[in-house]
């Protein structure tokens, strides 16, 4: 394997997370000379042949680097033939990949924490499936910023600032709590008892990704409180 920094998504993976399972069932070949992965643009040790993929469903073809070429690095492959890196939440920093489910409540407890109050160590990339039947890993940007990253939410870029949006997810969090649901927060509807500490934060960002994402994040504190409406504030 190249033992240079990684300079790509892939490759950080690559580095801590292996799917030996895959590489068994690969038939790997070493580069051609000025051979390139299609999908970063990168040499790499061991390359896998577009030829030996089932590609039919493949839908990511405008996102190669290099269009001409026909094999795919192993490590761009190792993210697009893990099944967890589709299914779940990643984080992927130097020490550590990490797959989170957003229905396990400690999952998304760490997956919160880790977008808006302590941010991983760089570099670093997350990713959040919003449909689970696309691979959007290799399509999040690889951050070397705490104070300010983007974070993959399904095929849409999210510019995350934690100092100024943890206020956004304790406003949305806070509202869901009083009974105020999902639609009522993104159209701007629940009673006027509840603008005056929230809409600061809100109102700016309606709608947008970053909206929709804090939505998903705190879905869960929804269940109860969906179907009330929030209408009307306790006295």
């Amino acid at each position: 394997m190249d033992n240079e920094t990684p300079t790509c998504l892939s490759r950080l993976v690559f580095d801590i997370f292996r799917n030996a399972d895959l590489e068994r069932r690969l038939r790997l070949t070493s580069p051609h000379e000025e051979e390139v992965c299609a999908y970063c643009g990168n040499r790499f040790d061991f390359m896998v042949p577009m030829k030996q993929l089932e590609l039919s469903r493949y839908t990511d073809w405008h996102l190669h680097q290099v269009r001409t070429s026909e094999s795919f690095c192993l490590p761009c492959i190792t993210v697009l033939r893990t099944d967890d890196f589709r299914r779940k939440a990643v984080i992927a920093e130097a020490r550590a990949v990490q797959f989170l489910t957003m229905a396990e409540p400690r999952d998304r407890e760490s997956l919160i924490q880790s977008l808006f109050y302590s941010p991983p160590s760089t570099p670093f990339a997350i990713s959040i499936p919003s449909d689970y039947r696309k691979h959007i890993m290799l399509r999040a940007k690889l951050n070397y910023d705490r104070s300010q990253f983007y974070v993959q939410f399904g095929e849409q870029s999210v510019l995350l600032i934690p100092d100024l949006h943890r206020n956004v997810y304790e406003s949305v969090r806070l509202l869901k709590q009083a009974g105020i649901s999902a639609v009522q927060i993104e159209r701007g509807t629940y009673a006027q008892c509840y603008l005056q500490n929230n809409e600061s934060f809100l109102s700016s960002i309606r709608p947008s990704p970053l909206l929709s994402l804090v939505l998903e994040l705190t879905k869960s504190s929804q269940a109860n409180s969906e179907g009330q409406g929030g209408s009307a504030c306790q006295p």
